[in-house]
């Protein structure tokens, strides 16, 4: 009766404890007293602190709570410089639809009735506005007013502000250059670090980058705590035609913490990037779940298709069973997979999958946190419920903390995982530190007895997988077409993908001699047709040191031999010497392979 007594006194505002009372209603809890809510600490942040006029910008207020069950918060704005565009709680719960008068904001949230109350720092809101007018602005935290489960409240003023200068609108936005991956200028409100994982786009040159403005995009939000974003053609197609020498094209999701994001693209749209770029136009979909550059010159269109890419956090069922998977490997999963997915809905009504590209790397990035990229790594998690490695560069961020940029030739659920590995029979072995990590990152194995056998020589079937899976290439071809490959044998599906992407050939009578050794200029050969693959751009020929040996190479190698001794993949021996014709050591091939990532940008140093 107490609790109905005090509802009343609240009729005249948003109805915040009638919304826990259902939730309690839905999932009933045990009755007992609960301690007194708080709330202490608190702070509003802005995703940049100078946003320009026609961009959007989030402002993210936290707080330090205890016994928190249900909240309703109040934010006022200069409607006349800013526009409110999307509110939301940030935590996962029951949220009343906002309630926006000129220049105010009310937010009622609630989490469900059978779940425990919150105490610590909450993310309590994000407001996300559109900028109308230059100037100074200011976003003030006016009221709080918190409550437990047994609708106990506590009412506070946070009295917090935040001001935001507004700059003039000079095109597209900022972009700036960290350690290869470029991502727009911004700058934290001095409350917290600047949120620079939602705005990651990896970017060719920032010279040809623009970004759509707020008034091409939409988002809405959905159940599930998912948000479909979508194109207004009309604008977008406007902002392409008006740019000059532009060829990448930026959809800004603001942040939605673990929010899946799904974005639809009318084929015009991805027609119009091409026709601009003269056909090698790209569109990265940027969020805080993760990036994804759309490679569009590998998706088959129509004038009426619709393209959709989602980048979504998987379920906590699924992440239970990858972390498995993971453990029996001996490493340890970090944080939630993110599964990324394009497909295609076509004219007849016919949805295409796109799992794999026929030629292009496809870019993406998972925010990596404060892992050590020393200990790091991403794979992907296949149908079949196992995982591969796959080429992650682990990209040191202005705050500190690190995103692993992804380059793979298909779409599939990427995680991060953490962990080493080594063998009893590397200690002493020249090779032992780049063995570990080129181990670390599942690039190479021991055999059954935990050895690596590093000076013994390697074989054909042997190099072929291990430079098919440290390019994670997609299965390819239908069928073994060698006479001395049994399709049950270890090895047979890395092989038929190496020779299907033309990284290794058979010899005449259609035999491919797997058990046979491979030569350094062999090795030299294939790796040169891998550059080729992932598209490389050799510069001019570097210089190198004549070797003592040059002139015993064939002329079928010596183009690919002069490239790998140009960028350093391919070195001479301590009597200066390549001996291209002899066979080349397991952990020689290791080291050459990790070489040609690094080069690539596709591992650490």
């Amino acid at each position: 009766m107490i609790a109905i007594n005090n509802l009343k006194c609240w009729k005249s505002r948003i109805p915040l404890f009638i919304f826990v009372l259902l939730c309690m209603l839905i999932a009933p809890f045990p009755a007992h007293a609960n301690s007194l809510p708080s709330s202490s600490a608190y702070t509003l942040s802005a995703s940049t602190s100078s946003p320009q006029v026609g961009d959007s910008f989030t402002v993210t207020a936290t707080a330090n709570v205890s016994e928190l069950f249900a909240f309703e918060t109040i934010f006022t704005y200069d409607p006349q410089r800013v526009k409110l565009i999307r509110a939301d709680a940030a935590a996962n719960g029951n949220l009343i639809k906002p309630v926006a008068d000129e220049g105010k904001i009310v937010l009622a949230w609630s989490k469900e009735g059978n779940e425990q109350p919150t105490n610590g720092t909450m993310r309590m809101a994000e407001l996300t506005f559109n900028v109308l007018k230059e100037g100074e602005t200011e976003v003030l935290w006016k009221s709080l007013r918190i409550a437990n489960r047994s609708l106990q409240e506590v009412s506070v003023s946070p009295g917090v502000s935040l001001r935001t200068n507004v700059r003039a609108e000079s095109g597209s936005g900022d972009v700036g250059n960290v350690g290869g991956v470029n991502v727009p200028n911004t700058v934290g409100s001095g409350k917290e670090p600047a949120l620079l994982a939602l705005e990651a786009a990896i970017i060719t040159n920032p010279a040809q980058t623009s970004q759509f403005s707020v008034r091409a995009v939409s988002l809405t939000s959905e159940p599930g705590n998912h948000v479909r974003v979508a194109l207004h053609v009309e604008q977008v197609l406007k902002e392409i035609h008006s740019t000059n020498g532009k060829s990448t094209f930026v959809i800004m999701i603001p942040r939605q913490e673990s929010a899946s994001i799904t974005v639809d693209v009318a084929s015009e749209v991805l027609q119009a990037i091409q026709s601009k770029s003269g056909g090698s136009g790209s569109l990265v979909i940027s969020s805080s779940v993760g990036m994804y550059k759309l490679p569009i010159d590998q998706l088959k269109l129509d004038a009426s298709s619709k393209v959709t890419i989602t980048i979504a956090p998987v379920s906590e069922e699924q992440a239970h069973a990858m972390g498995t998977i993971v453990a029996n490997e001996g490493f340890t999963l970090a944080g939630a997979p993110v599964d990324f997915s394009v497909s295609i809905l076509d004219a007849s009504g016919q949805v295409t999958e796109m799992h794999d590209y026929e030629s292009a790397f496809a870019a993406r990035t998972l925010p990596a946190g404060h892992m050590d990229p020393d200990k790091s790594a991403a794979v992907l998690f296949r149908a079949d419920d196992t995982l591969a490695p796959v080429p992650t560069l682990f990209v040191k961020q202005p705050d500190g903390s690190y995103m692993a940029l992804i380059h793979r030739m298909g779409n599939s659920a990427y995680g991060l995982i953490t962990g080493s590995r080594t063998f009893a029979d590397l200690r002493g072995h020249w090779s032992k530190g780049d063995i570990e990590t080129m181990a670390g990152r599942l690039l190479v194995n021991g055999d059954t007895e935990g050895r690596f056998r590093p000076d013994d020589a390697i074989t054909r079937a042997e190099f072929a997988k291990l430079l098919t899976n440290a390019l994670a290439l997609p299965d390819k071809g239908d069928s073994m077409t060698f006479r001395d490959v049994e399709p049950s044998a270890w090895y047979s599906r890395t092989l038929l993908t190496a020779v299907s992407f033309g990284l290794i050939k058979g010899y005449d009578g259609g035999v491919f001699r797997p058990d046979s050794f491979v030569s350094r200029e062999e090795i030299a050969i294939m790796l040169d047709r891998a550059l080729h693959l992932t598209g490389y751009q050799y510069d001019s020929p570097a210089n190198f040191a004549e070797l003592l040996d040059m002139d015993q190479l064939n002329d079928w190698s010596k183009d690919a031999i002069y490239k790998m001794l140009g960028l350093g993949i391919i070195t001479g021996d301590q009597s200066n010497m390549i001996q291209p014709s002899q066979s080349a050591t397991r952990a020689e091939a290791a080291v050459m392979l990790k070489r040609m990532l690094i080069k690539l940008s596709y591992m650490n140093e």
